[in-house]
């Protein structure tokens, strides 16, 4: 089952066609998602880097809150700087998703793990290794 923002679903391809199947299986959300109902997984909405944009907050037993970051930020400095990556469908929805992430990460006690960020992503467990 595809979990996705309708925002994000409806968006047109490159050359105005649809970006998913439509026989493929789909919740089309409008918000964030509480995926389990216990607070374990939630989809955050983030738009910005494209219409219907979303990030995963996951709470681990061990580990604690982790955002994983999808494109909503590309590296440290955009985090840093609330440098706006080019390409971005809308700067300013970019920018205000960067604050909401900032203030559910402080309301959580997350860290933010930046999808594209190579010197993070070296510090971090890969494959098979895991976290709890």
């Amino acid at each position: 089952m595809l979990m996705v923002q309708k925002a994000e679903y409806e968006w047109p391809g490159p050359n105005g066609a649809p970006r998913f199947k439509p026989e493929h299986p789909v919740t089309k959300l409008e918000g964030d998602l509480d995926v389990f109902g216990d607070g374990s997984v939630t989809i955050i909405s983030t738009p910005g880097h494209t219409p219907g944009h979303q990030c995963l907050l996951v709470k681990l037993p061990k580990t604690g809150a982790v955002l994983l970051s999808g494109d909503a930020v590309h590296l440290k400095a955009n985090w840093e700087t609330r440098d706006v990556p080019g390409g971005n469908f809308d700067k300013e929805q970019t920018v205000s998703s960067m604050t909401r992430m900032a203030d559910l990460m402080a309301k959580e006690k997350a860290q933010l793990w930046i999808n594209h960020d190579k010197p993070q992503r070296e510090t971090l467990k890969l494959s098979p290794a895991s976290y709890e």
